[in-house]
């Protein structure tokens, strides 16, 4: 198992599960070795293996177990985002049915997680927004995009709903990419986002349902409507894209 470097973090042992999983080096049903050990193995802290593990068991690939520990019981998520390669920006097509899928999915979760969210999972999101909030100020684009996914993923698991993470997992690296190119293209899109991601985040801690719903409405929607101010001014883009 190659060693990964401490700086890359959480991300980086996702990646490395991952790899394993697609290897077959890890199967459904198989225990993964105890987080010392593991960690060691890894060249992690167990801090960041715990974080790690902690997204994975938000996607639905691993689950603790009381007296067992960790074990792999869902592979295909990981797998169905392992090949992302299309630039979304450039396919209307493509980006507006992730937008529709958003849609449906994520104003649901949000609904439920207004309601169902604990004071724990709400002090999780407002750790995150103030993360998002620095990295929107810094520009660091690609990192506020992982950081995005993490908030909406919380949002699913504070859904209370287990399937609500299995189904944003098997979209979750079109949404971390449609995430990175639209922040960097649309113009204005990266304050709008901030400003939405702070609209859901009170809307769940005050827990108002139609408000968050109606937040997270307003937020997918703003990406639909960028991205057709975006193609009526570039559209050479579009039809690169259909020349394709």
């Amino acid at each position: 198992m190659a060693s990964i470097n401490k700086e890359k973090l959480a991300t980086r042992v996702i990646d490395e599960i991952k790899r394993m999983i697609t290897a077959g080096e890890l199967r459904e049903g198989d225990k993964l070795p105890n987080q010392n050990e593991f960690a060691e193995q890894l060249g992690v802290s167990r801090t960041v293996l715990r974080e790690a593990l902690h997204t994975l068991g938000i996607l639905g690939v691993v689950e603790q177990r009381p007296k067992i520990g960790t074990v792999i019981i869902a592979s295909a998520p990981l797998i169905y985002t392992e090949h992302i390669n299309a630039p979304l920006i450039n396919d209307p097509t493509a980006a507006v049915e992730l937008i529709e899928v958003r849609r449906v999915v994520e104003v649901g979760a949000v609904e439920l997680a207004a309601a169902n969210a604990s004071a724990k999972q709400v002090k999780q999101l407002g750790r995150l927004l103030k993360d998002m909030e620095k990295l929107q100020e810094k520009g660091e684009t690609e990192a506020y995009g992982k950081k995005n996914m993490m908030f909406h993923l919380l949002i699913a698991e504070a859904s209370g709903n287990r399937f609500m993470g299995h189904l944003l997992a098997t979209i979750r690296g079109f949404m971390e990419r449609w995430t990175t190119e639209s922040l960097s293209a649309l113009p204005g899109l990266p304050q709008r986002s901030v400003k939405a991601h702070q609209e859901i985040y009170q809307a769940i801690a005050d827990h108002d349902p139609a408000a968050a719903s109606e937040a997270m409405r307003r937020h997918i929607e703003d990406f639909r409507i960028s991205l057709e101010d975006y193609h009526r001014h570039h559209p050479e883009a579009l039809h690169k894209a259909q020349a394709k």
